[in-house]
């Protein structure tokens, strides 16, 4: 009976139901995989932005002071003679909550590592931007640790753009993480929260406008 049966399919039918359930199953596992990354992204967003609050919590435009000592080389001044807001910060940072947290985002960083590395898609939307916070944060905090640790102007970019640049920072993480995060990342983001909902509007009034052109 069971080969009166598999005489009766339509090879062509069978083959057309094994594609279906292939694609299926291949939507399934992506669903699965991209929610994955996003709740890597999850892990590390909310540690970064506590960390970023902890030291800084209104936004600033100063600075590490260096010497400059040739060659493109430079070097960070010792603590007592950094501006007074940087004082503040280096204190602030070497302090036990940031350390706690920084660990919070290195065990993210490796999450996230894990989920994009066969796919240059997942590595180049979520996983380099990580690694680029991670590094700059690792920057950060040793230069805070040892103003000597800032020994390169690539060094002191990161540094001061830690400081600096925290909007964009935030705009890289709201895009990545997951939409249950958005209401306890915003509420994280409360001195940013003006100018991130007017980044939002205006790329996606941009974005209208292009889907419009074409």
């Amino acid at each position: 009976m069971l080969s009166e049966l598999l005489a009766a399919i339509n090879p062509v039918h069978a083959a057309y139901a094994v594609m279906v359930f292939g694609v299926m199953l291949c939507f399934l596992f992506s669903g699965r995989h991209k929610r994955e990354i996003r709740g890597a992204a999850d892990h590390f967003a909310i540690p970064f932005v506590e960390l970023s609050n902890y030291i800084c919590p209104e936004p600033t435009t100063s600075g590490i002071a260096v010497e400059n000592r040739g060659g493109g080389r430079i070097c960070g001044l010792p603590i007592e003679k950094q501006p007074g807001t940087i004082r503040s910060v280096m204190r602030r940072a070497n302090e036990e909550v940031p350390v706690q947290l920084f660990a919070r985002m290195v065990e993210a960083a490796n999450e996230m590592e894990s989920l994009t590395r066969k796919s240059r898609t997942d590595r180049e939307q979520f996983g380099e931007p990580i690694q680029e916070l991670l590094l700059m944060t690792h920057t950060f905090l040793t230069g805070c640790e040892n103003p000597k640790n800032i020994s390169s102007p690539e060094k002191k970019r990161q540094f001061d753009s830690f400081l600096q640049d925290q909007l964009t920072h935030r705009m890289v993480l709201l895009k990545r993480i997951s939409g249950g995060l958005s209401e306890e990342f915003m509420q994280l983001n409360q001195a940013y929260a003006d100018e991130m909902e007017k980044q939002e509007l205006e790329e996606r009034e941009k974005r209208q406008k292009k889907e419009k052109r074409t």
